[in-house]
C-alpha cells in the first residue's frame, strides 16, 4: 500500500460521514500510478433538503510526494513504503491536500418560476440568479478567504438557448506541515469538512432568497 496515511484519512471520513443525517450517494478512492496521484470522491445528494441546490460534491486530491512528505513529518513513520524509495524521500514538499468543492444547482427550479421561456428569457434568469448569488456570498462571507467561480454548460431548443448544467466551484488547499499526529490531522479536516457543511446551508438558504429575485 502506496497512501497508508491517506488510506487512514479516507477510513476516518467514511466513518465520520455514516454518523452524519446525509445521503451520500458516492463515495470513490481513485488512484493513478501513471502520475503518482491518488484521491477520494464524495457526492451527497441535497434534494431533501433544498429545492435549488440538488447535490455537494466535494474531491480531494493527494499524491506520493505529498504522502512521502508528510510520512517524513509524523513520529512512527519510518517504516512508511514510500520513505524507502530515492524518488519520493529525497524531494521535500509541503503537505497538503487539495480541496474542490462544487455545488449543483437546480436551474429548473427557476425556470418553473418564469412566466415564459421562449428567447432569452431562460439563460437571462440564470444569469441575475448567479449574479445575485455571488453578491450575497460576498456579503455573507466578508472575512473568509472565499475563492470561487461558476461552471455553466448551454444548450437550446426551439424557444431559445438555457442553461443545464449551473454549478458553483470552490478550491482550497489544507495544509498539514505543523501537525505531529495523525489524530490530530483527523481533527482537523473533520473541522474542515464541517465547515463546507456549514457553508452548503448557508449557500442553500442564498439560493432560496436571490431565486425569487432571478425569476
Amino acid at each position: 500500500m502506496n497512501y497508508p496515511i491517506f488510506s487512514a484519512i479516507v477510513n476516518q471520513a467514511e466513518a465520520r460521514l455514516s454518523r452524519r443525517a446525509i445521503n451520500v450517494e458516492q463515495f470513490r478512492l481513485w488512484n493513478e500510478e501513471k502520475i503518482n496521484a491518488t484521491g477520494l470522491e464524495i457526492g451527497m445528494n441535497l434534494s431533501n433538503r433544498s429545492n435549488h441546490v440538488k447535490r455537494l460534491s466535494i474531491n480531494l486530491d493527494w499524491d506520493k510526494f505529498r504522502e512521502a512528505g508528510l510520512a517524513r513529518q509524523l513520529p512512527g513513520m519510518e517504516k512508511h513504503p514510500l520513505l524507502n524509495n530515492d524518488v519520493f524521500s529525497g524531494k521535500k514538499l509541503t503537505p497538503y491536500i487539495d480541496v474542490e468543492t462544487i455545488w449543483y444547482f437546480d436551474e429548473e427550479a427557476l425556470y418553473q418560476k418564469l412566466d415564459s421561456q421562449v428567447g432569452n428569457r431562460r439563460i437571462e434568469a440564470a444569469s441575475h440568479w448567479m449574479e445575485f448569488i455571488n453578491r450575497e456570498l460576498k456579503r455573507v462571507f466578508t472575512d473568509e478567504n472565499l475563492i470561487t467561480r461558476w461552471h455553466v454548460d448551454i444548450e437550446g431548443d426551439m424557444d431559445g438557448r438555457y442553461v443545464t448544467d449551473m454549478s458553483l466551484i470552490s478550491y482550497m488547499q489544507y495544509h498539514l506541515e505543523d501537525f505531529e499526529s495523525l489524530n490530530d490531522i483527523h481533527s482537523y479536516l473533520e473541522q474542515k469538512i464541517q465547515n463546507i457543511f456549514q457553508l452548503t446551508e448557508a449557500i442553500m438558504k442564498i439560493a432560496s432568497k436571490t431565486l425569487e429575485q432571478a425569476a
